[in-house]
C-alpha cells in the first residue's frame, strides 16, 4: 500500500518537475529555480526508493540456496543430524589498496600490525601498485620481488588481489622509449611479463587505467595511444595479457562514467577485444555523489553485460575540497573532525548497500586504507594516522561480517537432508548426531544446485520404528478410554432401574 502510494508521489513530481518550470517561465517567473528544486525533490523520492528496495535485492541476488545431505556408512540417510554452517569468505570483493604492504624495508611482513589486523578483519581483495614509473624505474630493473611477497602476504591471507595498472599514460619512467613503433613493443613486453610471471598469484589487472585521459596525456605512453586509440590500445593490451594468463580478470578502469568512456568499451567489442569488468573510479574529494547517481551510473553501463567494479572509493571525513589544483593537488593541512567522520560513516554504510544490493557490482575498492599517506594527503581512510579506527570502519565491519555473513543451524529430515540460505561464499560445515562429528565446506555459488552429500563415519542409522509400534500406545489409550465410558454409562444405566 505505501509502496504505491510513494510511486505515485514520485510520478506526480516527475510530472512537475516537466511542466510547471515551462509555466513559470512563460509568466516571467524563476523557472529555472523552481525546476532545480522540484528535480532534487524528485531524486530524493528516487533515493529513497532504491534504498527502501536494498534489503529485498540483497537478499535475492546476493544469496543461494543449499543442500547438504547426511547419509552413514552404508549410505542410509541420517535423520535428525545437526548441520551447523558458518561463512569463510565472501564471493563478493571487499578491499582496498595495499601499497603500505612496500613501505618497510624488511618487506610486508614488516608492516604495522595494527594496519595489517584491521584490513584481514575486514577486507578479502587488495589492489597491489605496478606503476610503470615506480615497478620499473631503470631499464630492467624491476620491483618483481616486492610486489611477489606483498601478493604473496595477500594469497596467505585469503585475499584475492589485483595488478594496477598494467598500462597508464601518467606512469612513465623517464628513460620509456619515445618512438609509437618501440612503446608499442615496449607496452607489450611489459604487459606480457607482468601478467606472465604473476599468474596464479594475482587474480585481477587493471589493465589500462584511464583510456579517456590517456590520448590527452603530454607522455610517450599518451602519444602511443593517441596514434593508435584507445579502443585499439585497450584491445591489442586485453589480447596481450590473456595470452600470457588465460585465466585472469582483466579489467578496464576509468574515472570518467559517461559516455566517452562508454564509447570507448563498445570501441574495444568492435575491436574484438574482450574484458571481464568495468572499473569506476569514484574520487569523491569535491564532496559526496548523490546515491541517485551512483545508481544511474551502474544502469549505464550493465548492458555491457560485465561485471563493474567500484574503484578508488574515497569518502572523506573532513571537509570537501573545492580549491584542488591541476592534477587534484592541495596545499595546506586536511584534517579529519569529528563531525566528519559521523557523516563519512552514514554515506558509507549507505553507499556500501546500495552497491551490493544492485546485481551489476561485483566489488568497492576503499581508497586509502588509513590517513597515513593517503592521496593528496585527504582524511579519506577508515583508520587515522595512528592506525585507530574512525565510525565508519566499525560500519563497515557490521556489515560484511555480521549483516552479510551466514551463520546457523540446519537439520535433517527422514531423506537425511538439511536446507538452508547463505551470502556465496565458502562456508565451514559441521556435522553432529549421537557424539559422531564430521567437518566438511561447501562453496555457494550463484547459479548452481550447490548440493553436496556427506557421509557421518562410525554413524549408523537404525531403521526406521515401524508404525505400529508408534500408533498402538495411542490405540490402546482410545480403547481403554471407551471402555471406561462404556463401563460408567452400564452403571449409571443399572442405577437409574434401581
Amino acid at each position: 500500500m505505501y509502496r504505491k502510494y510513494f510511486q505515485f508521489i514520485a510520478l506526480a513530481l516527475l510530472t512537475v518537475t516537466l511542466i510547471l518550470p515551462s509555466i513559470a517561465c512563460q509568466q516571467g517567473g524563476s523557472g529555472a529555480d523552481l525546476g532545480a528544486t522540484l528535480t532534487r525533490a524528485y531524486n530524493n523520492v528516487r533515493e529513497w526508493f532504491i534504498m527502501q528496495g536494498a534489503k529485498d535485492r540483497i537478499e535475492n541476488i546476493r544469496k543461494g540456496d543449499a543442500a547438504i545431505t547426511i547419509v552413514d556408512d552404508s549410505g542410509t540417510p541420517v535423520r535428525d543430524a545437526r548441520v551447523y554452517f558458518e561463512q569463510q569468505s565472501h564471493d563478493f570483493l571487499f578491499g582496498s589498496n595495499l601499497s603500505p604492504l612496500g613501505e618497510p624495508s624488511n618487506g610486508p611482513n614488516g608492516i604495522d600490525q595494527d594496519w595489517a589486523n584491521a584490513y584481514t578483519a575486514l577486507f578479502n581483495y587488495g589492489t597491489l601498485p605496478f606503476y610503470w614509473d615506480v615497478y620499473e624505474p631503470k631499464p630492467g630493473q624491476t620491483a618483481e620481488q616486492a610486489l611477489r611477497a606483498m601478493a604473496d602476504w595477500a594469497r596467505k591471507r585469503d585475499i584475492v588481489s589485483k595488478g594496477s595498472p598494467l598500462i597508464s599514460a601518467d606512469a612513465v619512467p623517464a628513460w620509456a622509449p619515445p618512438a609509437v613503433n618501440d612503446m608499442q613493443a615496449s607496452q607489450e613486453k611489459r604487459v606480457k611479463d607482468i601478467t606472465g610471471g604473476f599468474c596464479g598469484l594475482v587474480d585481477y589487472w587493471d589493465v589500462v587505467n584511464e583510456p579517456t585521459l590517456g590520448p590527452r596525456a603530454n607522455t610517450s605512453v599518451g602519444n602511443w595511444m593517441n596514434s593508435r586509440t584507445s579502443a585499439v590500445v585497450c584491445s591489442d593490451a586485453l589480447s596481450w595479457a590473456r595470452s600470457a594468463c588465460p585465466k585472469a580478470n582483466l579489467v578496464i578502469n576509468d574515472f570518467r562514467t559517461d559516455q566517452d568512456f562508454r564509447d570507448i568499451l563498445e570501441g574495444i567489442l568492435r575491436q574484438h577485444g574482450s574484458y571481464d569488468a568495468i572499473g569506476i573510479e569514484t574520487d569523491m574529494l569535491r564532496g559526496n555523489w548523490p546515491f541517485y547517481q551512483v545508481w544511474d551510473i551502474c544502469e549505464r553501463f550493465k548492458d555491457l553485460n560485465v561485471p563493474i567494479h567500484f574503484t578508488e572509493v574515497t569518502i572523506l571525513s573532513g571537509s570537501p575540497r573545492t580549491d584542488l589544483g591541476t592534477g587534484g593537488k592541495q596545499s595546506g593541512s586536511w584534517p579529519s573532525t569529528p563531525e566528519g567522520e559521523l557523516a563519512q560513516a552514514d554515506y558509507a554504510e549507505k553507499f556500501y548497500t546500495m552497491l551490493f544490493s544492485n546485481p551489476s557490482v561485483q566489488a568497492i575498492t576503499w581508497w586509502n586504507f588509513s590517513d597515513k599517506g593517503a592521496a593528496q594527503g585527504a582524511p579519506s581512510g577508515l583508520l587515522r594516522a595512528d592506525m585507530s579506527k574512525k565510525p565508519a570502519y566499525d560500519r563497515l565491519l557490521k556489515l560484511i561480517r555480521d549483516d552479510w555473513w551466514s551463520r546457523g543451524n540446519a537439520y535433517t529430515g527422514n531423506s537425511g537432508t538439511a536446507n538452508f540460505r547463505g551470502f556465496f561464499g565458502q562456508y565451514k560445515l559441521i556435522i553432529e548426531k549421537d557424539n559422531k562429528r564430521v567437518e566438511s565446506g561447501i562453496y555457494i555459488t550463484r547459479g548452481l544446485d550447490n548440493k553436496l552429500k556427506i557421509q557421518l563415519t562410525g554413524y549408523t542409522q537404525l531403521p526406521p520404528t515401524p508404525l505400529y509400534q508408534l500408533i498402538w500406545p495411542y490405540v490402546l489409550a482410545v480403547v481403554v478410554i471407551a471402555i471406561i465410558v462404556l463401563i460408567v454409562r452400564w452403571i449409571d444405566k443399572m442405577q437409574r432401574r434401581i
